[in-house]
């Protein structure tokens, strides 16, 4: 702390240096630097008064309220309180007025009509008017205000932020999970059971399998009497239907066979051996079906 003091006096000491020899600007500089070391009334004035000697109204009017707001009691306060009227008139004709806004604690996020513009303490110029301000800070609560700034008068708006409190469910670390959440090994999907589904699957498959065994039958029944024909006309019916049985035959085998893996899976899945529900598609070509899933089992 000291060590700052001391870099602060030193800096001070320069800027009356600069201040007594005519630079106005480096004065500013340093008195600037030293006052952001070791924050002073003193400092604001001498601050103010370089920003005068440059003509800036706006530096000048902005310093010497805040060298009222560090030392409302000080010996000279009227006669810079008459300062501080005067630079307000002076931005007045400019159609501009100077608005300060401060924060406890500093630091936050000034957002003046949805633009962000800096953060506190912030000072700047704009037109006179209604405005609306937002005052944010990580961990506290956003605070919002409507300002009316007078064209006549600068405007000072001081807000206390409060912390943001956690609810109590964050606040001991722990979440109860939904009442329709599943529980840990719980199949995710909904749960359904798929009911007759599976067995009238099963069924229909064994019905289609036995459709196979009797056109195989009749297969073999055209097939015979296609040998002891000794009529070529009788020998290709018999031959024709022959095929033809063949085909439905291997369609209803498919199809039986598709349809008992299909109820089969169902099945699986229905008794809780399934962890995820099952996809499945059954295709046919002309001689042939087949049944494909999809899933984990």
């Amino acid at each position: 702390m000291e060590e700052r003091r001391a870099f602060a006096k030193g800096k001070y000491q320069e800027g009356a240096t600069a201040y007594s020899a005519g630079r106005f600007k480096d004065a500013v500089d340093l008195f600037l630097a030293a006052d952001r070391l070791a924050p002073s009334a003193p400092l604001s004035f001498n601050i103010a008064r370089a920003y005068e000697k440059l003509g800036d109204d706006a530096g000048t009017l902005r310093w010497y309220r805040d060298y009222l707001r560090r030392s409302p009691n000080a010996a000279n306060a009227g006669e810079v309180q008459a300062q501080i009227t005067a630079l307000a008139h002076a931005l007045q004709k400019k159609g501009i007025q100077q608005l300060t806004i401060l924060s406890s604690p500093a630091g936050a996020t000034v957002t003046l009509d949805d633009q962000p513009l800096g953060v506190t303490p912030w000072t700047t110029e704009l037109a006179p008017g209604q405005h609306h301000l937002l005052l944010s800070l990580r961990g506290y609560v956003d605070i919002e205000r409507d300002l009316t700034l007078l064209p006549d008068l600068p405007f000072e708006q001081t807000l206390r932020l409060e912390q943001r409190t956690e609810s109590a469910t964050a606040g001991n670390g722990s979440q109860q999970a939904p009442a329709n959440a599943p529980m840990p090994g719980q199949p995710v999907g909904g749960g359904k059971k798929l009911g007759v589904a599976p067995w009238v699957t099963l069924g229909a498959g064994g019905a289609a399998l036995g459709l196979a065994l009797t056109f195989e039958i009749l297969r073999r029944s055209s097939e015979t009497k296609a040998e002891k024909d000794t009529v070529q006309v009788d020998y290709r019916d018999h031959l024709s239907l022959e095929q033809s049985r063949q085909t439905t035959a291997r369609i209803f085998a498919g199809v039986g066979s598709a349809l008992l893996a299909a109820g089969g899976l169902m099945l699986l899945f229905d008794t809780g051996g399934g962890r995820a529900p099952v996809a499945g598609s059954l295709s046919c070509l002309p001689n042939a079906c087949g049944f494909a899933a999809r899933g984990s089992f």
